[in-house]
């Protein structure tokens, strides 16, 4: 069955095409759906590459101090940190698994 779409720019009506035949508009509520979703993702990722250049955790802005002790200290830190991180993720898994 042939859909007949109105060009909302120039009022032309357009039989099973995505973009007018006269001005060249997209028409198929589809494709706009799909470019708009597109280019939110775009947005999206570059809002959060610069969020994370504005604002880099402790670890990231420290680990290449040009101080040795600096150095040292942050990476005894973030290991300290993971070892904590991973016993508390044990420890729920733990009871996670004798719960259910």
């Amino acid at each position: 069955m042939a859909s007949q779409i109105k060009c909302p720019n120039c009022g032309i009506y357009n039989t099973n095409a995505e973009y007018c035949t006269n001005c060249g508009t997209l028409l198929s509520h589809i494709k706009r759906r799909e470019l708009a979703y597109a280019e939110e993702e775009k947005n999206r990722k570059e809002r959060e590459r610069i969020r994370k250049e504005k604002s880099p955790s402790l670890y990231q802005k420290y680990k290449n101090h040009k101080f040795l002790i600096v150095r040292v200290f942050v990476k005894v830190m973030h290991s300290i940190w993971m070892a904590f991180m991973a016993i508390g993720m044990f420890i729920a898994w733990l009871v996670s698994s004798i719960v259910a």
